[in-house]
């Protein structure tokens, strides 16, 4: 059990781990990104895992291929912005404002109500889940910002890129892993 509830909720710290990195290298301190991404990372599953839960109380197969094709999605589409070095854009994220913060809460935090989904049909306990998410993006929003503020910016990039590789490695892989794990209870049946 405690190996499932890593694979979920590791790539959604490599993710934002890539994020804080970007904001340390803006100068941001660390608090203030911390406190934003802990509450709405905590949050937006479960929105997620509702909708999952409804949907697939009705609908439990086509919910957990719905939600393994979300994962991949998510995935697919973190390795294209790590590529890219859309992730190092995410440093533009702006605290100013009531209005920018909530923004830049919802924005950093869309993976997570997408992995909602798949949680709410895993299986997975969604309150030892959402506590491992909580712990996990305060001290990886710390520590990826004071990481941002301190290395030099080359290095820096090259750690936010890779994270962000990983993160959507990993989101597809365990995505990969609900279907299949979905089709073998099947086809045992």
């Amino acid at each position: 059990m405690a190996f499932r509830v890593l694979a979920f909720v590791v790539p959604l710290g490599l993710d934002t781990l890539a994020i804080a990195i970007a904001l340390g290298l803006r100068g941001f301190r660390p608090w203030r990104p911390a406190l934003l991404f802990t509450a709405f990372e905590t949050l937006m599953p479960v929105f997620g895992t509702v909708l999952a839960r409804v949907v697939g109380a009705r609908f439990e197969t086509a919910a957990v291929l719905v939600g393994g094709l979300l994962l991949i999605a998510v995935g697919l589409h973190a390795i294209r912005e790590a590529v890219s070095g859309e992730a190092e854009e995410a440093g533009h994220v702006s605290f100013g404002s009531l209005r920018s913060t909530l923004l830049a809460g919802v924005a950093i935090s869309t993976d997570e109500l997408a992995a909602g989904f798949p949680l709410g049909v895993s299986g997975l306990p969604v309150a030892m889940v959402l506590l491992v998410i909580t712990v996990q993006t305060f001290l990886v929003t710390v520590f990826g910002v004071t990481v941002g503020n301190r290395v030099r910016a080359g290095v820096a990039r090259g750690v936010s890129r890779y994270a962000g590789i990983a993160a959507g490695v990993v989101f597809a892989l365990v995505g990969i892993w609900l279907i299949a794990e979905r089709f073998a209870v099947h086809s045992k049946s």
